[in-house]
């Protein structure tokens, strides 16, 4: 999934959009294209993980 987000400070990040991986696929389901979301993430290796969106 594609994220536009807000400047990270925590992870020193600007505004941008990123891609995120899914932890579980049916977050998905209840997320509309465009619609703001709060997200949990965390780092696997070289990815980030998308642990919770609501």
């Amino acid at each position: 999934m594609s994220l536009a987000h807000e400047p990270i400070k925590s992870m020193n990040w600007p505004a941008m959009t990123m891609a995120f991986k899914a932890k579980d696929k049916a977050m998905l389901e209840k997320v509309k294209p465009g619609a703001k979301v709060d997200l949990r993430f965390e780092q696997s290796g070289k990815d980030y993980v998308a642990t919770d969106i609501k």
